[in-house]
């Protein structure tokens, strides 16, 4: 696990390559490496956990002829080691799966990454052709950006801030970048919040060559659905799958731990990883419930003491204050870059957390997308294609549709009814809809932000999707956005710690075995995550096993209108929104007077407005102190 950065198309210096590893520092504090040829540079900083003597990069193959650098891990690598020494490749290295990837290269050229089990940002200086190679894993669970120079060179690395510290590329905000976060709290596609910044999708491949690139997708979602067999039987497959994925993902030469929030995903991980290693230990985060109100519930930690205790874990438990947040929040902005999903910070404090005694922890991120665990997108989208329930099923929908109620009457009963495309394509345009952009933004910030279009947006996804089913259509979109979110947030709050989070649950044959098996064992009517509970049974407590979906987060909504409503108020008072220019200061004081009054639960929205408040100040946009560059690394 590292950052890489370099340039091509351009004469690098030593001085820009050094100064884009060190922006990276975090992610490699173990070792940093350079190549510099007449028009490419590679810079890489390493976080050794693989092969801890051998694997130093930039690495060569034997004529030099090929140089790679990589940020990821490969779980599949000593198959593929075999492989290549059957067809007469010699190894250097033990263990490393970055000369793997050396080897791969010059055998299979750009058809290895369709092979890699693993998570992954790699370039690859191909000298005999003069090609630049940037290349990013199947689920985008590390990332990798690029920029467009003048002259038709290009500029890359793990993270943006790299990019600005090797002083080719100018730091400046993309109004349509910002609109689209207050309009998903995600960034989609090629888009940053940055202009002229781009990060490549996932699954995809950027060949530069002569001046120019190109884009070309190697892998993308697909649903054979072609499996058949009695439920019994397909979780007792996919138990040994996904335990074959636990035991590739927790190889590591260092010491490898667990989150543990006391939902089935964290629990079942834990479980099986403490049981094939027992060294390893459990993490979790609870959150301090004075005077919380209703919200106390997202506080897990009776059903993670459950777990510890059933299983004899050792479990370390870390208590996370009401006032945490004011102390976080400009580092969380500077580490994220792209806002992201999520009330984040708690993953970022207990990342901070583990990565005190350890470099790599297993996280369950990525179990609910393909699973179908989002029962709530099924039963909503479900009413367009099937009109109103009846029934029990009804019943244990009524909470969720109450709030759809209106707009559900109107559409299904209006002369066009809603595809099912159009209903889920609502339910992902949760923040601020277009309807509410003149009340909310500036008309100055929406002149800037021109262009951007949230429905052209999804409607692009749909029309990727290679089904014709609206439940794969649901997970489709869920993966190329949801999920690519919530991997872009867990790579950089783990990676500001220098810590390796990996998530079994995205395994490749786990993932394909899923895909494969018919959605009924995935969801029906208020039931979702049918094969994964049914495989994971046996690993978990009855309690766990039997409890309703809970998001982790913390309970925002009691300690905005307490203990953090001082800070709030300043943060977003009427003189800081009038001169960032974004949005009318009287939107976001009924914002806050609605959330503060308890009127509305508005604290997902006044979360991403704190979150654009300190990336301006991180920054040094819209009117903003302007930080050092060498302020973008936030300090040890």
């Amino acid at each position: 696990m590292c950052g890489i950065a370099g340039m091509v198309g351009v004469r690098p210096k030593p001085g820009q390559l050094k100064a884009m590893a060190d922006a990276l520092a975090r992610r490699g504090p173990d070792d940093e490496g350079f190549f510099l040829g007449p028009d490419v540079g590679l810079a890489f900083r390493r976080l050794a956990i693989v092969d801890l003597a051998g694997g130093r990069q930039p690495m060569c193959n034997e004529d030099e002829s090929v140089r790679l650098i990589f940020n990821g891990e490969i779980y599949d690598h000593d198959l593929l080691r075999r492989q290549l020494e059957n067809k007469g490749h010699r190894f250097a290295t033990d263990h490393s799966d970055t000369e793997v990837l050396v080897h791969g290269y010059e055998e299979w050229g750009q058809e290895l990454f369709g092979k890699l089990n693993g998570m992954f940002g790699v370039a690859i200086w191909d000298e005999r052709h003069k090609n630049l190679i940037l290349a990013r894993d199947r689920y985008g669970v590390k990332p990798l950006y690029y920029a467009p120079l003048t002259g038709g060179g290009l500029a890359f690395g793990s993270e943006i801030k790299s990019l600005f510290a090797g002083g080719l590329v100018s730091a400046r905000p993309n109004a349509a970048g910002l609109l689209e976060y207050f309009s998903f709290q995600n960034l989609t596609q090629r888009q940053t919040m940055f202009a002229g910044v781009y990060q490549l999708e996932p699954g995809t491949l950027l060949v530069w060559r002569d001046g120019k690139f190109t884009l070309r997708r190697y892998w993308d979602v697909r649903f054979p659905r072609s499996r058949r067999g009695p439920l019994a039987e397909l979780a007792e497959e996919h138990r040994a799958i996904l335990t074959r994925a636990l035991k590739r993902q927790i190889a590591a030469d260092v010491p490898v731990k667990t989150y543990l929030s006391g939902g089935i995903d964290s629990t079942a991980l834990t479980v099986v990883a403490h049981r094939l290693d027992p060294s390893v230990t459990a993490y979790s985060c609870i959150f301090d419930l004075d005077s919380v109100g209703a919200d106390r519930n997202v506080d897990e930690r009776e059903y993670s003491r459950l777990v510890a205790g059933s299983y004899g874990l050792e479990r370390v438990e870390h208590l996370l204050p009401q006032d945490v947040l004011p102390s976080v929040l400009l580092d969380y902005a500077l580490v994220m870059e792209d806002l992201r999903m999520g009330v984040g910070y708690p993953v970022y404090c207990i990342a901070q957390r583990v990565a005190r005694d350890a470099k790599v922890v297993l996280s369950g991120t990525g179990g609910d997308e393909f699973h179908a665990g989002y029962v709530g997108r099924f039963q909503t989208v479900g009413v367009a294609a099937h009109g109103p329930p009846n029934g029990p099923e009804a019943r244990s929908m009524q909470g969720l549709l109450s709030t759809w109620k209106q707009r559900l009457k109107r559409w299904l009963r209006g002369p066009k009814p809603p595809t099912t495309d159009q209903l889920y394509r609502s339910l992902l345009h949760f923040m601020i809809k277009p309807k509410d952009w003149a009340a909310a933004f500036t008309p100055q910030f929406l002149a800037e932000a021109h262009g951007f279009d949230p429905d052209s947006v999804m409607d692009e996804f749909f029309n990727q999707c290679p089904s014709t089913d609206w439940r794969d259509r649901v997970l489709y979109v869920d993966a190329k956005t949801y999920l690519a979110g919530l991997l872009a947030f867990e790579d950089k709050v783990s990676m500001a710690h220098s810590l390796e989070t990996r998530v079994p649950l995205l395994d490749n044959e786990l993932v394909d075995f899923v895909l494969d098996v018919p959605f009924d064992a995935l969801w029906q009517g208020d039931t979702g995550k049918i094969l994964f509970r049914e495989s994971v049974r046996p690993w978990v407590p009855d309690k766990i096993y039997t409890k309703p979906k809970m998001g982790f987060g913390p309970p925002d909504s009691s300690w905005y209108r307490g203990k953090l409503r001082p800070w709030i108020e300043s943060m977003l008072s009427p003189p800081l929104t009038q001169e960032r220019g974004i949005f009318r200061p009287e939107y976001v004081e009924t914002v806050l007077e609605q959330h503060f009054s308890g009127q509305k639960d508005n604290y997902y929205l006044i979360w991403s407005f704190l979150n654009l408040e300190a990336w301006c100040r991180a920054f040094g946009f819209y009117g903003a102190a302007t930080l050092r560059a060498s302020s973008w690394h936030v300090a040890a």
